[in-house]
């Protein structure tokens, strides 16, 4: 009894004083990238490439294409060594070694892994024997399939007793008189054509070694032009550089309960031209720890299928008939989809959960690759909610028009949960000011904690109860179709893990307030779309730069919308032939109002000739370019 008192003493403290935030890495100063997080195994569907179903991989380097060692500490896309003999790489995976071309006779699986696989007393051998006295020589072909494009360097062939003494196989003679080496570079569909290497009908050397432009090859391909008996002992194949691909997989992280994941960051570094290799990373969440979905096959008594059930990974593969495991797929009902995530920025997968996992995707050349010494992220258990439910009113407004909007927060919990007190929202331009803050209908005290130029943030006593609802209201223009009011909750005690906002129903702003519409989106007038500049406003279509104080300067004002990115903007002065007299200006420059005073001198100093002009007003956009002009009249 006293034990029980005790137990739920500590659960109501952890509840009253919740821990702070806690760190997951991966890497330098955390768990080492060979353990994968110290959680359960990684798991992951694998499409074999020759055959329609998946396979199941619970390594944390599928493919075996991730370097724990070139630089110790970070991982990058696998690398080799110019020394590294890497022919039995065909033995994994979905590697291969075989035979291409018309029939051989028997010839034994051992024979062809003899030839990569470092085994010096087997080798490839076609020569006549009791049981097939003239086989096949001339027009055989020996093809490694590394499955994956790998960066190669060299190519060496030989029979036994030739590089390694083997007194008991004394076939150094047994060499390959005539042969033509090929490689195919495909990534993916073997739909490129062989390329000739070399070709050599007169060979004289029992080692042939030959040297390759540094490449990616898929495919090595050994074919033989002589009717001479011949062996081979090994076909060495001679990596270099980076795999052009290779995935990294975290553990399953268990959490220890919902959690809130804060950004994600890590150290990256850059190895050749940027311009040539890239890493994306990913993460999903779950609230279980196997994100594969299992499932037996039910039969009727004549053994027709009537169903699926789920069942553990346990049971799934304890099924004595393999007929009875469905094909396995990936539990999008207990997991989210793989989500990219940028560095320094809060994860997109729902939240909070228990359960996550990483995945980093490294792509590059053969000398250039990204490696990553640590990633990590700081999270919270309890969370700041189970659910924060935002929207903004309207969703309608004209762009470039002073609007106001209110703004709602709900939070939702299913059991302990740290709250809020401080809240980031994402304007694009800046507010002048908040008001009207209110707790589920009541007065709240806050303060405004800054006011940017892309948005503000406001604190206020904790706000912890479900089914609180926090509202408030400011006012801006909008100069964006789909402008997303954003945002963000901290809770201040563990200031750095944030909890995003999810759009959704989170008040009742009236009877033109539908909920199946709400969120944080606002839209604007069809007749606006497409538009990148708005009003355009100048002083005066007459001005006199003669320094009286009256008409000296020239304003242009107006304002940027729809623009995602700052784009290039210039305002050129031409005269009435087409010459450009002077260019105001060119800068990039961002959406929402901007203003520009010319004083009437060029380039050179000198105040511009009397007359009248032409300005042109260029935004230059990704997809296309808008223009203005006008007038100007210029007297003195």
């Amino acid at each position: 009894m006293l034990r029980r008192v005790f137990i739920l003493l500590v659960l109501l403290a952890q509840a009253a004083f919740p821990q702070p935030a806690q760190r997951f890495v991966l890497g330098a100063g955390g768990v080492t990238w060979e353990r994968g997080g110290d959680h359960r195994d990684p798991t992951v569907l694998i499409k074999r490439r020759t055959r329609s179903a998946v396979a199941e991989d619970t390594t944390n380097a599928p493919g075996d294409a991730i370097d724990f060692d070139h630089r110790p500490g970070w991982i990058s896309s696998l690398h080799f060594d110019p020394d590294q003999n890497i022919s039995a790489r065909v033995l994994t995976g979905e590697g291969s070694v075989g035979l291409q071309g018309s029939f051989y006779g028997v010839v034994s699986a051992e024979q062809l892994v003899g030839t990569v696989n470092g085994d010096h007393d087997v080798a490839f051998e076609r020569k006549p024997d009791v049981f097939n006295t003239a086989p096949k020589m001339r027009d055989v072909w020996v093809i490694l399939d590394f499955a994956e494009p790998v960066g190669i360097h060299r190519v060496r062939f030989y029979p036994r007793n030739s590089v390694v003494p083997t007194p008991l196989r004394p076939f150094h003679e047994d060499y390959l008189r005539a042969y033509e080496l090929w490689i195919n570079a495909t990534l993916t569909e073997l739909a490129t054509p062989d390329r000739l290497v070399r070709r050599d009908t007169a060979n004289e050397n029992a080692i042939v070694d030959i040297e390759v432009a540094p490449q990616y090859a898929r495919l090595v391909k050994l074919r033989s032009l002589s009717s001479v008996p011949y062996e081979f002992d090994e076909i060495e194949v001679y990596g270099t550089g980076y795999m052009a691909q290779g995935t990294y997989l975290s553990d399953i992280i268990d959490l220890g309960e919902r959690a809130t994941i804060g950004a994600v960051r890590w150290v990256e570094d850059v190895v050749g031209d940027p311009l040539f290799s890239e890493l994306a990373v990913r993460i999903r969440t779950g609230v279980d720890d196997t994100p594969i979905r299992y499932r037996q096959r039910q039969r009727n008594s004549e053994g027709v299928v009537t169903g699926l059930t789920d069942v553990s990974p346990e049971a799934y593969y304890a099924l004595a008939d393999s007929r009875d495991r469905a094909t396995l797929e990936d539990d999008l009902g207990n997991w989210s989809p793989w989500t990219k995530v940028e560095n320094g920025d809060l994860p997109a997968a729902p939240l909070p959960r228990r359960y996550a996992q990483l995945r980093l995707e490294f792509e590059g050349d053969l000398f250039a690759t990204r490696r990553v010494d640590r990633i990590g992220f700081d999270y919270l258990v309890p969370p700041i909610a189970d659910g924060l439910k935002a929207e903004v009113y309207p969703r309608l407004t004209e762009a470039e028009k002073p609007a106001t909007f209110r703004y709602a927060v709900l939070l939702q919990a299913r059991g302990p949960v740290r709250g809020f007190d401080r809240l980031e929202v994402d304007t694009n331009v800046g507010v002048t000011l908040v008001r009207e803050v209110t707790l589920d209908g009541r007065p709240l005290d806050f303060e405004i904690e800054s006011l940017r130029e892309d948005g503000f943030t406001l604190s206020f006593p904790l706000i912890d109860k479900d089914g609180s609802v926090l509202e408030f209201t400011f006012d801006l223009p909008i100069f964006r179709f789909g402008t997303t009011f954003s945002g963000r909750a901290f809770n201040s005690a563990a200031a750095t893990v944030p909890q995003r906002l999810e759009p959704g129903d989170a008040a009742d702003f009236g009877p033109d307030d539908f909920g199946e519409l709400s969120g944080l989106f606002v839209a604007i007038p069809k007749a606006q779309l497409g538009k990148l500049v708005g009003e355009i406003d100048i002083t005066t279509p007459i001005f006199t730069p003669n320094g009286d104080g009256i008409n000296d300067h020239l304003e242009i004002a107006f304002n940027l919308l729809q623009l995602v990115e700052p784009a290039p903007v210039a305002l050129d002065i031409f005269d009435l032939s087409g010459r450009r007299v002077h260019r105001v200006f060119v800068e990039e420059l961002g959406i929402g109002p901007t203003r520009h005073v010319w004083d009437g001198r060029l380039q050179d100093g000198s105040p511009i000739l009397p007359g009248l002009y032409i300005w042109v007003l260029r935004v230059s956009a990704d997809a296309f370019e808008e223009r203005h002009m006008g007038t100007l009249g210029v007297a003195y």
